[in-house]
């Protein structure tokens, strides 16, 4: 249990750490590295189709070869736009900056030229920071060609922290308090070909400038012909109709290049990323990344089912579950992608990686700490056998614990069989029981009718009990064990076996070493020889009490009507001092075998009547008895005839040391010793009081001294025994003093009933 209990807070230690790390990664976004490798791998898995409506009219090397250095002039434009006009296309998207002043007469002519062309889009851009302490400023193109435009659009790419272009923004948030935001360029071109409808993805958005993750076709898959030969007229207008086209640089040394997630590694043009993107919205495949929540509950997933599985799994099988886990992430990291969601997996992965080597970790210190600590109690408990210890080498700490180990199980096994062999071989018959009362180990002289070796395992107490136990016993044997006591020093029952043979049988709890109960040992003392002895005992006590009384009582009814002699008189007192010597040493030996069997008793009632039984003893000889109550009616918990006859003894005891014509007074009162309510009776006599060489044994057996004795009976020396032995059984106390003006005073303390008590 203290290992469990190490090993559950070392799990749920490391099950909070780890859970915490994934949820800081998560947060942090601290594995965006590793995640966009993973996205870049796993979304060229399957590549969408390049749009054949898309036409890219590139400014590439061979334009700039043949029309000049770059800026060219806008005249230059001008011409391109007249020879689109005769091709009638769709849209046209211009992705080149026109928001500086030129020479006035070439932007008139690009102005003309544009107005030709109805479905023209043109690019906005953005300065930062902006002037007079705003963000940025909003670049648009000149108000002429603004107004000839179909509309405008922000083409701002977004860069992920590796420099890669892996998201779009669809739109572009103002600031102030009336903030204009500005659609994508490709937003505008795919709204003029929806009769201005936004598209899906844009509707979607919770805040407009939210990225989306797009999804990339094979670079060069678009369809893109020369900015020169557009311009030099080389191209029939029919190859224009009905088509998109983006105009844009190519050409390398422009600058308008950037890197994608495509596998080759390489850069892609700016007007074939916006392709890319219209491409996207047309067909509404953009890929979400997971909410937070949903991204963490992935990411917990797999690494809880790792930690439920250490309590359940072995090592070896556990490293291949992780093994299997990992790859599951992944699994599902694809799935996903092909739902066009993003779950990015970089946090579970390290945390599967990190929890599987931590409890390896903090398992083995808290098996190596509890193997310290067993072994040290294993060393400081061990029971001193004759087996055999083996040295251990030198090795490893882990290792040496092991092998420590593996010698203390050799040492138990031998001690085990060393425990067994010693009750197999006990005097006496004995069985051992679970906590179900299924009997699980049996010794020798226990197996009574067994057949094959080991059967007594399968054997149930019942079934135990009714080879041994009469019938006649039976229930008062299932009684004793269903009593739920502890087991102490005289807590057995007596039953007679089926051999007619008397047995006292002892039920003992089984503990473990931190006290919890494990079964019971049933042991069957063979009693048969002390039954017989205590029957025998009780017969001589039936003949002490019954007769040899009846010849000493015939003895004294003749005496009674004979004529009063001498001798007669002696006869009397020898018969009577008989009488009394059974009755005492009877009453001596029947205190000590039976049990207390008490019952409420008006206290003061039976001193009374005690005194009242001895009135013909004291007249005899002209001794007065007074009795004066003051116990307020205290009741007391007793045996009515010992205590009677207790009372009788002492009574009695006064009267034969009183002078004639005495007095004895005999005093009842309450009182409280230590907090608790006692009967006080005290018994005082006029006499010569006890020699001072018998107060200290004076209730001792055969502890007598008659030599001033007054009556006609002397003493036994049983008669006081017998009263400190029913004062004790009735937890109280007697003692004796003698008188300062002469007389002997016997105390006798008993307590107060406890409910008469309350």
């Amino acid at each position: 249990m203290k290992l469990r209990r190490r090993l559950g807070i070392e799990w749920a230690g490391v099950a909070i750490l780890s859970s915490l790390v994934v949820a800081l990664l998560i947060h942090w976004n601290s594995l965006s590295r590793v995640d966009h490798l993973l996205y870049d791998q796993l979304s060229g898995l399957e590549r969408p189709e390049a749009s054949s409506e898309v036409l890219i009219i590139g400014v590439d090397e061979d334009s700039l070869a043949q029309f000049g250095k770059w800026p060219w002039s806008r005249d230059r434009h001008a011409e391109l736009f007249r020879r689109l006009e005769a091709g009638n296309p769709k849209a046209i998207a211009f992705d080149i900056i026109l928001s500086e002043r030129g020479d006035p007469k070439n932007d008139q002519l690009l102005s003309d030229a544009m107005a030709r062309n109805p479905g023209l889009f043109l690019p906005l851009h953005f300065v930062f920071p902006g002037r007079d302490g705003a963000a940025f400023d909003v670049k648009e193109p000149l108000p002429q060609f603004r107004q000839v435009a179909a509309g405008v659009g922000h083409v701002n790419l977004v860069f992920d922290d590796d420099g890669v272009v892996r998201r779009a923004a669809l739109c572009f948030a103002g600031e102030g308090e009336r903030p204009q935001n500005w659609p994508h360029l490709m937003e505008q071109l795919y709204r003029h070909l929806r009769d201005g409808r936004p598209s899906p993805a844009f509707q979607r958005l919770d805040r407009c400038d939210d990225p989306l993750l797009m999804p990339w076709s094979e670079r060069n898959s678009f369809a893109a012909i020369s900015y020169s030969s557009i311009a030099n007229g080389e191209v029939p207008p029919a190859f224009l109709e009905d088509k998109v086209l983006l105009i844009g640089a190519t050409a390398s040394g422009l600058g308008d290049r950037h890197n994608v997630p495509l596998n080759d590694g390489g850069s892609m043009d700016g007007v074939e990323i916006m392709a890319n993107l219209l491409g996207a919205l047309e067909r509404d495949d953009f890929v979400a990344p997971l909410a937070f929540w949903q991204q963490l509950a992935l990411s917990l997933a797999p690494l809880w089912i790792l930690l439920a599985g250490f309590w359940r799994w072995r090592p070896r099988s556990t490293i291949f579950i992780s093994i299997g886990l990992i790859a599951m992430v992944l699994g599902a990291t694809a799935l996903l992608l092909a739902f066009r969601l993003w779950f990015a997996p970089g946090a579970a992965l390290v945390g599967l990686a990190l929890v599987y080597p931590v409890w390896g970790w903090r398992r083995l210190q808290a098996t190596s700490d509890f193997m310290d600590e067993e072994l040290e109690n294993f060393r400081a408990s061990k029971v001193d056998i004759p087996v055999v210890a083996r040295p251990a080498g030198p090795v490893d700490v882990v290792t040496g614990q092991a092998e420590e180990l593996t010698h203390a199980i050799s040492h138990m096994r031998d001690l085990r069989r060393f425990i067994s062999d010693a009750l197999s071989n006990l005097p006496d018959p004995m069985f051992i029981t679970d906590l179900e009362g299924r009997v699980k180990f049996v010794n020798k002289l226990a197996q009574i009718g067994f057949e094959p070796a080991g059967k007594d395992q399968e054997l149930a107490l019942d079934d135990m009990l009714a080879r041994f136990v009469t019938s006649g016993d039976l229930p008062e044997v299932r009684e004793y064990l269903a009593m739920d006591r502890q087991s102490q020093e005289l807590d057995y029952v007596e039953f007679t076996s089926l051999n007619d043979e008397v047995f006292a049988m002892r039920r003992a709890q089984i503990l473990s070493d931190d006290g919890d109960l494990r079964g019971h040992i049933h042991y069957l003392a063979d009693i048969t020889q002390v039954a017989n002895a205590a029957e025998e005992r009780e017969e001589v006590l039936q003949l002490l009490s019954h007769d040899m009384r009846a010849p000493q009582a015939a003895i004294l009814a003749l005496l009674d009507s004979t004529a009063p002699s001498d001798s007669a008189r002696r006869i009397e007192e020898h018969a009577r001092r008989t009488l009394a010597l059974a009755d005492n040493f009877v009453g001596l030996a029947r205190i000590k075998s039976s049990e207390f069997a008490g019952e409420d008793i008006l206290l003061s009632d039976l001193v009374v009547e005690a005194s009242d039984s001895l009135w013909p003893l004291a007249e005899a000889r002209k001794i007065k008895c007074r009795v004066e109550d003051k116990s307020d009616g205290a009741f007391i918990v007793g045996e009515p005839s010992s205590l009677h006859r207790s009372f009788v003894n002492l009574i009695d005891n006064a009267i034969k040391y009183s002078p004639d014509k005495g007095a004895i007074n005999i005093g009842l009162r309450r009182i409280d010793l230590d907090k608790q309510p006692f009967v006080s009776i005290e018994i005082s006599d006029q006499g010569p009081g006890v020699s001072p060489d018998m107060i200290g044994q004076l209730f001792e057996r055969f502890a007598s001294d008659d030599s001033q004795a007054q009556g006609q009976v002397k003493g036994s020396g049983l008669g006081l025994s017998f009263v400190a032995a029913v004062i004790e059984r009735h937890g109280g106390s007697v003692r004796a003093e003698n008188l300062r003006n002469g007389g002997a005073r016997f105390t006798v303390l008993l307590p107060v009933a406890p409910d008469i008590a309350e």
